[in-house]
């Protein structure tokens, strides 16, 4: 350590002193109120050696076996006035009585000099705070993924699943077999799915934003400039920014940003030149694809999307203009849809009366929305899609039960399997295949049309994975805007609790690992992958799709609702995932895809010796924010001859398209 990184942290320490000597009685005097419970704080330090970097999750949730499903942690001993209280939240029940119920006071967000003034991400959606900026951004969210909305994509999602499959089974089959050696264990073709994830997480979101479509087909390799921006952004934001919970020493001491750049070669201030270049690069993203789309617009050849239907004028009528010369070819995006984005356009974006003002409020809000909604979607599905295929290994390991159940059900409508009857045409899942309309018995004597999934366990199946796998573990940080005093319900480290007293300012998490692993929710096998937990019981299924009490419908549905993995991974309240409609569909149709059409086993190579072994590794989990696993090999081939041409021909669709 150097000479003056030491005399800054003595000044620190004094300083802290000095508060903690002049407010140590002050933690008692709130009356009989307490804080949350939580391990004894340091004197000055609080808990911060309580706080890892690394799966802060997993030590959360041990630290609610001990002290119950509302407790706190504190950087800086809590009688300090600059202390920040951190209050983690355990249970279904104390989350949506804060984060849902009270919404309106634990929906804003924290104030991050790292994140937001330093790095630029102060404007993206889930950094800003709760107030007129982020209903503006709600709003604009609202016109494009909505639950209502998502059927306007079914063509864009088909299409990417097609190109997706494609360049799975051509990136094996274009491969020769390579021997293993201690430099490179695996051949690269067992790797090749994650770059294939990726560029279909970027490209579907990329295609519905901003109109692009990557130039090149899933068969061919590509560094694309805007797919390479978007991998960049989202990589600094989770595993830099927000690396050890999102919280830098600047966040806790403001005045830090204020040093000099001939202090920057001192380890104490390395984030600020950091910070510059992550900032240059989080600006870039924002500009870069909006500003294409305007000179898109300009010559007259953008492909309809949501944002260049909302920068159109109000006299742009969509579904004509799709048709007219200008257009190089015709939207994905339903008619519809592009419609009620036009009628928008005229009444929010550029009216005739709107000012310069106004009009560059619009645009500001749009384009960091449209920026968000990317990175909001991107991890999660490739997150998604590789706990997919870890859950799938482990099902071939020991024969493969969870396959044999789906392709049961999916056969009957994709004629794949080889006793499929001749006159089912074989293909792939489609979007259209998920529900069936089914007529439910109302309380007033008639009947309502309720969506029923047609195959059940392959919605078993998504559910697992996100519950199994826990994509997101501890959801970003709520601030608390008021004090308030809460009485969490028994539980069984605290049967009898007591009120609690939650600090103005305190920074929330809901510890989504911690239920999705509870076994008083899931039961003792709670670390199996089991898809069967989430099929309903005839009762249920009865309850749910028949004649039925009210009241019993509504404990089944609550019940269902608790246990539900989407209650959870996508956030909570107000500052829900913006694009979690859009993630479930495609996630659906990939889970379907690849359980109807393609086999999943580990890798196995030929080593030195000639001899051929199996290859089961040891997945880790570093990344901050999302629990991405790190690479590990699959082999991944169609699952027959029969397979292998649907594959083939889906794909050429898909190639024909993108010329």
């Amino acid at each position: 350590m150097d000479v003056l990184t030491f005399l800054v942290l003595i000044i620190g320490l004094v300083y802290s002193l000095y508060l903690y000597s002049r407010s140590g009685k002050q933690a008692s005097q709130s009356g009989i109120v307490r804080i949350p419970p939580g391990p004894k704080p340091l004197p000055l330090f609080g808990n911060i050696f309580d706080l890892t970097a690394k799966e802060l999750w997993v030590k959360a949730t041990a630290l609610a076996q001990t002290y119950g499903p509302v407790y706190q942690l504190s950087i800086l001993h809590p009688s300090l006035s600059i202390s920040q209280p951190l209050v983690f939240l355990s249970s279904p029940e104390v989350c949506f009585d804060l984060l849902d119920k009270k919404g309106g006071m634990y929906s804003d967000k924290p104030k991050l000099v790292m994140a937001g003034e330093l790095c630029g991400c102060d404007d993206m959606v889930a950094f800003t705070g709760y107030g007129a900026q982020s209903r503006r951004q709600r709003k604009l969210i609202g016109l494009a993924f909505s639950k209502e909305r998502i059927p306007a994509y079914q063509g864009l999602i088909e299409r990417e699943t097609a190109g997706f499959l494609t360049g799975l089974v051509s990136a094996h089959t274009s491969s020769a077999s390579t021997a293993s050696s201690s430099s490179q264990p695996l051949p690269s073709r067992f790797l090749s799915y994650i770059p294939l994830i990726r560029r279909y997480a970027g490209q579907l979101t990329l295609s519905v934003i901003y109109g692009y479509t990557v130039p090149t087909s899933y068969t061919q390799n590509v560094h694309d400039k805007f797919l390479d921006m978007a991998e960049d952004c989202v990589d600094i934001l989770s595993n830099k920014i927000a690396s050890g919970g999102g919280i830098w020493l600047v966040d806790i001491f403001p005045w830090l940003k204020k040093a000099p750049k001939s202090l920057e070669s001192i380890p104490l201030f390395s984030f600020l030149p950091k910070s510059r270049a992550w900032k240059a690069k989080m600006v870039e993203f924002v500009e870069k694809p909006f500003e294409w789309v305007k000179a898109e617009i300009e010559k007259g050849t953008q492909k309809p999307s949501f944002c260049s239907t909302l920068l159109e004028n109000s006299d742009a009528v969509v579904p004509s203009a799709v048709t007219n010369g200008h257009m190089k070819r015709k939207s994905d995006i339903s008619p519809e849809l592009l419609s009620s984005w036009a009628l928008a356009s005229s009444a929010v974006a550029k009216p005739v009366t709107a000012n310069a003002k106004e009009y560059a409020q619009f645009e500001f809000d749009l384009k960091w929305t449209a920026n968000s909604m990317y990175s909001a979607s991107g991890d999660t599905t490739v997150t998604t899609v590789m706990h997919y295929f870890l859950a799938i290994l482990q099902d071939m390991d020991t024969g493969g039960e969870v396959v044999r159940k789906a392709r049961k059900e999916l056969d009957l409508v994709t004629g794949l399997a080889d006793d499929s009857p001749p006159a089912i045409k074989p293909r792939l899942p489609s979007l259209s295949d998920r529900y069936v309309d089914v007529d439910v018995p109302d309380a007033k004597g008639g009947t309502r049309k309720v969506k029923k999934p047609r195959f059940p366990y392959v919605e078993a199946v998504m559910s697992e994975v996100w519950r199994w796998g826990v994509v997101v573990p501890l959801n970003l940080p709520h601030r608390l805007t008021e004090d308030d005093v809460y009485t969490p319900p028994p539980s069984p480290s605290n049967p009898n609790p007591s009120p609690m007293f939650l600090r103005k300012g305190s920074l929330i998490f809901g510890n989504i690992w911690s239920i999705l692993r509870s076994k008083e929710l899931f039961g003792d096998d709670v670390d199996e992958f089991k898809p069967e937990r989430y099929l309903p019981s005839p009762h249920e299924e009865a309850v749910l799709y028949g004649p039925h009490d009210e009241d019993e419908y509504e404990i089944i549905r609550k019940e269902r609702k608790k246990r539900d993995p989407r209650s959870y991974v996508f956030g909570f309240g107000r500052r829900q995932c913006p694009g979690q409609n859009l993630v479930e569909s495609s996630v659906w149709l990939l889970t379907a895809t690849l359980l109807s059409a393609v086999d999943v086993r580990r890798p196995c190579v030929e080593g030195e010796d000639g001899k051929e072994s199996v290859i089961i590794e040891k997945v880790d989990f570093n990344n901050s924010v999302f629990r991405t696993p790190d690479p590990f090999g699959v082999d991944i081939r169609p699952r027959s001859e029969k397979a292998l041409e649907v594959i083939m021909l889906a794909g050429e669709g898909e190639e024909a398209e993108s010329l």
